[in-house]
């Protein structure tokens, strides 16, 4: 099974993504996540296809027993995530919601101490959901 990081950011209402590593680095992009996988896919084979006959780390790939694992800026993450409520997780962080906004929007740009906080206060939110037990 091969592991696929893609960096998701988020730009003129596009999802586009770029991978992490050595050599070439396609970036796909598209209206969701499915999207914007099926144009990796259609970049990587015209890539092995052409000039990357000779480049053995993606010329080897098996789609179906590839793995994606999504790594988001805070735009991409918020309009995928919209569901989610700002006022309740910037409580959680302990920043201003008004400064969660501009994250979210674009307006400023978190510092990497910053993001840590926020994707934590995020998996902490996570594993708390992850317990409930509902009544019907």
């Amino acid at each position: 099974m091969k592991k696929i990081s893609l960096i998701l950011e988020k730009n003129d209402g596009l999802l586009w993504g770029r991978t992490e590593g050595k050599g070439w680095m396609p970036t796909p992009y598209g209206a969701t996540i499915i999207e914007l996988i099926e144009n990796l896919k259609e970049l990587v084979n015209d890539y092995v296809a052409n000039e990357g006959k000779s480049d053995k780390s993606w010329n080897s790939i098996d789609w179906a027993k590839v793995v994606f694992e999504f790594k988001y800026d805070l735009v991409a993450f918020f309009e995928t995530f919209n569901y989610l409520n700002l006022s309740a997780i910037s409580g959680k962080i302990g920043i201003n919601r008004t400064l969660l906004n501009h994250y979210k929007t674009g307006l400023k740009h978190p510092s990497a101490e910053q993001a840590k906080k926020i994707e934590e206060a995020i998996h902490n939110l996570a594993s708390e959901l992850g317990k409930v037990k509902l009544v019907a």
